[in-house]
């Protein structure tokens, strides 16, 4: 058996040389992509720069509030030489509107003191009285039908032949087929869509 020689030291040399080339390489290509800082250092910056603006806007608006106070303060010091002109004049108030109002409040208060006796002695009035009592009894209306069995309620129900002669036919006969076209369109979809 051949005597195992010792490792080639130029061969191992180049090989580490290529490797840590390649290595430089495509570190210099993460680093380009994620440009010279991380992107959690440039998200901290981004944070600061929006809480700086931020700042700067409650400082400005802080600042336009104190403004109009100041402004304020000065006008109301300042005496306003329009206050006591009369811009509108007011209309006169005579005897007779004031009669008039007067004598509108006291029938409002009647009418008012009228309802409320109506109300403690509980009368009411005719027209009142007869919608309350002239209300149809529907206990013993006779179209509707009262029958325990099926075959009771089939025997009540009965339809006279004394019934006009039918003039339009053909009239029935279409909307009853429209009607029976729309309700299968209707059960159609309900049933291929639910």
């Amino acid at each position: 058996m051949p005597k195992k020689m010792g490792v080639n030291s130029k061969a191992e040399a180049s090989r580490a040389l290529k490797d840590h080339e390649a290595r430089e390489v495509e570190e210099q290509y993460w680093r380009e992509a994620e440009g010279s800082k991380s992107k959690a250092a440039m998200k901290r910056e981004e944070e600061a720069e929006m809480r700086a603006e931020a700042a700067a806007k409650k400082a400005e608006a802080r600042r336009f509030a104190e403004q109009e106070e100041k402004d304020l303060d000065k006008s109301l010091k300042k005496p306003d030489k329009k206050v006591n002109q009369v811009s509108v004049p007011l209309p006169k108030v005579t005897e007779i509107w004031l009669r008039r109002r007067k004598e509108e409040e006291q029938a409002a208060l009647q009418r008012q003191a009228e309802d409320a006796k109506k109300r403690q002695s509980r009368m009411a009035e005719e027209e009142e009285y007869e919608r309350m009592v002239l209300v149809a009894n529907t206990n013993r209306d006779d179209s509707i039908i009262e029958a325990h069995t099926l075959e009771e309620a089939i025997a009540q129900m009965s339809v006279s032949d004394d019934l006009p002669v039918d003039k339009h036919p053909e009239k029935r006969l279409k909307a009853a087929s429209v009607l029976r076209l729309k309700s299968s369109f209707f059960n159609f979809f309900f049933f291929f869509f639910c």
